[in-house]
């Protein structure tokens, strides 16, 4: 542990300490109760003793102190005090204090007291590691919550979230904003001649081939359902939207995947469709709609292309 030991006699501070660490612990020490305070704001305590009785700042008020701003953070403080009448003892436990020693000090006594202090260090500490594993265990189901399990790109939840914000974004500040839509070029196909396994292998490669051009911050790659992909791409214009979706599918071709049951290539290829929000479209699902058009577009002109709507 990390104990501090709070005295205004020199003596006393090195009794206890000498005390303290036979038994393995960490000591630090502070000789009036405003340089306790100041240490437990700037460092980590396990347990403080604590004089009562001491100038400018005795121990019941920095106790009280020390509890007002370490409200988050409980730790045991043990007076070390001649008073030892009823009314004392009140004061001390009111303001904060979790028990109290005699002066003056009986070593054994000391230690065991630490001792005792420690098994609650110890349920801390578990307390602690238990928060953490809690912190993170909210953090990866976040995670899950808003990126799909194949392709690690967002999921159709986070885009849709994402894409009605960017939107109204979009129209207060009367900024363009782009979508492009991406279909594997007879997915179907794919699966039905080397399985479902392989087809997720597709999949995969097809996204990482996606999020190697998508490289802004503020631009999304999402998996929309099955074998379909969409990009938001906030404050890009048509030209450039074009310029990307035309990387995209290269990057795919490039790739080079067989597809021996595909229709127009023998690897793996790539249709999308790209549209752009100029004013013109009253809700962000007509912008969805429009690039959706433009896929289909896309597939009716041979596919392995891009197409705008």
């Amino acid at each position: 542990m990390k104990i501090l030991v709070v005295d205004d006699s020199k003596a006393i501070r090195q009794l206890v300490g000498e005390c303290v660490k036979s038994l393995g612990h960490e000591v630090v020490f502070a000789d009036d109760g405003e340089a306790c305070v100041h240490h437990v704001a700037e460092n980590e305590v396990d347990l403080v003793l604590m004089d009562v009785e001491m100038p400018r700042l005795n121990g019941v008020e920095a106790t009280k102190i020390i509890r007002e701003h370490k409200k988050a953070d409980w730790f045991p403080i043990i007076f070390l005090t001649t008073r030892v009448d009823d009314d004392s003892f009140a004061d001390d436990i009111l303001a904060g204090g979790d028990a109290y020693l005699n002066k003056p000090l009986n070593p054994l006594r000391l230690q065991l007291t630490v001792i005792a202090m420690e098994r609650i260090y110890l349920m801390r500490q578990r307390l602690y590691q238990a928060q953490r594993d809690l912190k993170i265990a909210n953090e990866e189901l976040e995670r899950l919550s808003l990126f799909d399990a194949l392709t690690d790109l967002a999921n159709r939840r986070h885009f849709d979230a994402s894409i009605e914000r960017e939107f109204a974004l979009a129209r207060r500040n009367k900024s363009p904003l782009s979508v492009i839509f991406c279909d594997v070029d007879f997915f179907k196909l794919y699966n039905d001649s080397y399985g479902h396994r392989q087809g997720d292998v597709c999949l995969v490669r097809v996204a990482e081939s996606i999020k190697r051009c998508v490289r802004r911050p503020s631009d999304m790659a999402a998996r929309y359902g099955g074998e379909e992909f969409i990009v938001l791409l906030p404050s890009t214009h048509l030209q450039g939207a074009r310029h990307l979706a035309e990387m995209i599918r290269q990057a795919v071709w490039d790739c080079a995947l067989p597809h021996q049951a595909s229709k127009i290539a023998q690897q793996v290829s790539l249709s999308l469709g790209v549209a752009t929000y100029n004013g013109q479209y009253v809700r962000h699902q007509e912008l969805v709609e429009a690039a959706d058009s433009a896929l289909y577009k896309a597939k009716e002109q041979g596919r392995n292309r891009v197409e705008i709507a």
